[in-house]
């Protein structure tokens, strides 16, 4: 390090003043917006950057935002420094995905700041998800022209003075001027505070302290992230996990891979997305922008969420993304559901994430995932158009996504609809104010019944909710054909990825149904389903947006958590709690967790739980083939003289006995093999077709075609794992996760 010393004390005062001012910005953005996206849903950012647009620090908004900035203002610096160039008081727009962001629809307003008015000394940015852009309705698109305006940076202050030229040129392109408009003056707002504050400190401070000290932000970022990763296990850990589309051609869903292999060697960290699917027609892309924003904040939110949030706790990081693939889709590829891919690509790598920081010791940091869906992707979206009974057009995005529920940890149930893991200052909006800014009639929002992953520890539960088209003639929203795999998440040591009911629903009800609810009946889902409030409707030939006439009933789903180790370890009062609770099913407690309830739901029968689970065991003994043909590549079995080395698995550990270091279970003591062989090939290995083991078909009548691949352990019957696998789309179906390379 060649950075000077400065005062620990000072640079403390100095650090949390400034991230104070950028939760100021950010704050004043959402006040000043109307944007529910933004204002409720909290998808804003406001960020520093030091002269050369290097990102100092970033507060709690969307972390994806703050990812992508610094190439933003990196790019432009080298394209207009010269012309139009920057002054003291511009302001610029940006938000083109093939440079930084991940669609059309995050806006940047960009500030270069400047100390007595000539010398540039940082920048802030505000960033904002807005809902419109001009160009097509979301989910029309297949190129990136389709997606509205499309700007590299253009100043919509300049020295000072807003110029309504560039803003009314921005704005007419979009079907709500006022609120398009709005978002730009709230981030506008947001870069105002930030520099007048952050000008204020230089006062405080002096130029040279703050200068000093944004460079040991950043050093300290890469230093803290460097010492991290040394502190964990050599190794690499691979992911797989699925996103679904529209195949324009056959108008029927077609699955997507996204392949991580991250490889952690002394200090530095590697990604390899080698093996992930090619690019679609469809705006089902991501940019490599996106992409690189996305692993950022993957990192951000479960590595390095101690690390001071600065472009430095990027710089251990390698990354390989294949040119024409759907996380790095060649210009002019369409890119809208860019952050939908993101998701599941911050899910995949944090699959790889969750495991590595496991085998550190480091239990408290572990989770599972916030996004997964099995059912979920398909039908009626949440993209809206059209107008409300005020005759003011919908506000497009409906957020209730952001209150997913969050993945179970070694010790506990996820949280129950807890957030959004990519933004830590999330939420959801009132009932209240989406009827009011919605044409929408809401009858219930609630937890889920067995929406999360199964587990030791379950996921914490999405949520479900039931709305009435109420006051408008022309709403629309987007479609997608109902997927046959699960859609992102993942499970950890036995615990399953995602849940078993989530499927969206719409129902030709009429408003005269609202005649039922005033007699006191009222909509629920399996009623729904059955065609009880109505004929249920499924658009001919899957198009990209649809109708929905007033008086459509309509059933969504918010994404569920992954679960924690094998269902059958979970305490039978915990199930009996969330049976009680409407959490779990009667049908989900005995097929899945192996907990017999008595009839009056108010008693777990004992002894026939304790056969139930025996039974379980049984048949995972007896079912279970290991692919090498044996349980074991080592000479002796079970031995007491093992000590454990390394715990990589909350079953499974990495053990000695004066030899070669070999995988063991800690439960039953059963060897499997070497170290550095694939436990997997000497499990009892069980493949479970995915019509199977859903209790409802999905709607289209199409069948699943994805399929768990279940592993237990052949001495003790424990399940160790529970990988999701497309046949389709090829690929090694025995997936080698974990290949810890320490010496031991």
């Amino acid at each position: 390090m060649t950075m000077k010393k400065i005062d620990p004390v000072r640079y403390e005062m100095y650090f949390h003043r400034l991230w104070a001012i950028g939760e100021e910005g950010r704050m004043t953005l959402q006040r000043v917006t109307a944007s529910p996206i933004v204002s409720q849903g909290g998808e804003c950012m406001s960020s520093f950057y030091d002269a050369e647009g290097t990102m100092v620090l970033a507060c709690s908004g969307h972390l994806r935002f703050a990812a992508a900035t610094s190439q933003a203002i990196t790019s432009m610096f080298e394209w207009f420094s010269k012309s139009p160039g920057f002054h003291d008081g511009d302001q610029f727009f940006f938000n083109d995905p093939y440079v930084a962001g991940s669609h059309t629809y995050d806006m940047m307003i960009i500030k270069p700041i400047f100390y007595r008015g000539n010398q540039l000394i940082a920048w802030t940015a505000t960033s904002t998800h807005t809902a419109d852009t001009g160009g097509l309705l979301r989910g029309a698109a297949y190129e990136i022209f389709h997606e509205g305006i499309r700007v590299m940076g253009l100043k919509v202050v300049e020295r000072g003075e807003f110029r309504e030229d560039v803003f009314k040129s921005l704005t007419e392109q979009c079907r709500d001027p006022q609120y398009v408009g709005l978002d730009l003056k709230a981030m506008i707002a947001g870069n105002n505070v930030c520099a007048k504050r952050y000008l204020g400190l230089v006062d405080r401070f002096g130029l040279g302290f703050v200068q000093a000290a944004g460079e040991k932000m950043i050093e300290d970022s890469e230093s803290k992230a460097r010492a991290k990763l040394r502190s964990m296990p050599n190794g690499t850990w691979v992911a797989r996990q699925y996103v679904t589309t529209l195949d324009r051609k056959t108008r029927k869903s077609v699955g997507q891979q996204l392949y991580c292999a991250m490889t952690k060697e002394k200090d530095e960290l590697r990604f390899d997305f080698t093996g992930s699917s090619p690019q679609t027609d469809t705006d089902h892309n991501s940019t490599l922008p996106s992409t690189i924003a996305h692993l950022a904040l993957a990192l951000t939110n479960t590595l390095f969420w101690d690390v001071p949030w600065s472009d430095g706790k990027m710089r251990p990081v390698k990354i390989t993304v294949p040119e024409g693939s759907i996380l790095n889709c060649r210009y002019p590829a369409a890119c809208g559901a860019g952050p939908r891919i993101g998701n599941v690509l911050v899910s995949t790598v944090n699959e790889c994430v969750a495991k590595m920081i496991y085998s550190s010791g480091r239990f408290d940091d572990v989770n599972g995932s916030t996004t997964g869906n099995l059912e979920y992707v398909g039908g009626p979206g949440y993209f809206y158009g059209g107008h409300t009974r005020e005759g003011i057009r919908v506000a497009q995005g409906l957020y209730d996504i952001h209150g997913a529920g969050m993945g179970a940890a070694p010790y506990r149930d996820g949280v129950n609809t807890g957030g959004h893991m990519n933004i830590p200052s999330a939420g959801i909006t009132d009932i209240e104010r989406i009827e009011m800014q919605y044409p929408f009639l809401y009858f219930t929002r609630g937890h889920n019944r067995d929406g999360s992953g199964f587990g030791q520890y379950r996921g914490g539960l999405g949520s479900y909710r039931i709305y009435l088209i109420s006051g408008s003639q022309d709403c629309s929203v987007d479609y997608k054909p109902y997927g046959g795999i699960a859609q992102g998440g993942f499970g950890l040591f036995g615990g399953y990825p995602t849940g078993i009911s989530a499927t969206r629903v719409m129902a030709q009800a009429g408003l005269e149904m609202l005649d039922r609810v005033r007699k006191g009946e009222y909509p629920e889902v399996q009623a729904l389903r059955a065609g009880e409030w109505g004929k249920t409707y499924l658009p001919e030939g899957v198009p990209e947006r649809i109708a929905l006439p007033e008086g459509s009933l309509l059933v969504d789903y918010v994404a569920g958590g992954g679960g924690f180790g094998d269902p059958l370890d979970r305490d039978a009062s915990a199930v009996l709690r969330d049976y009680s609770r409407g959490w779990v099913s009667r049908e989900t407690a005995e097929r899945i967790y192996g907990v017999v309830v008595d009839a009056d739901g108010k008693k777990i029968d004992v002894a026939a739980t304790e056969e139930r689970r025996k039974q379980i065991r049984e048949s995972r003994l007896r079912e279970g083939k290991p692919p090498s043909g044996k349980t074991s590549s080592l000479e002796s079995g079970a031995a007491k003289s093992w000590r454990t080395k390394l715990k990589f698995h909350s079953i499974l550990e990495i053990a000695v006995d004066g030899g070669q270091p070999a995988i063991r279970c800690s439960r039953c003591g059963h060897l499997f093999c070497r170290a550095e062989e694939n436990y997997k090939l000497y499990a009892l290995h069980r493949v479970v077709d995915l019509n199977d083991f859903m209790p409802c078909p999905l709607p289209s009548g199409e069948p699943y075609y994805g399929e768990y691949h279940q592993y237990f352990c052949p001495g003790c019957a424990t399940q160790l794992q529970v990988d999701l696998f497309c046949p389709m789309l090829g690929g090694e179906a025995i997936l080698w996760d974990t290949r810890i390379r320490q010496k031991l």
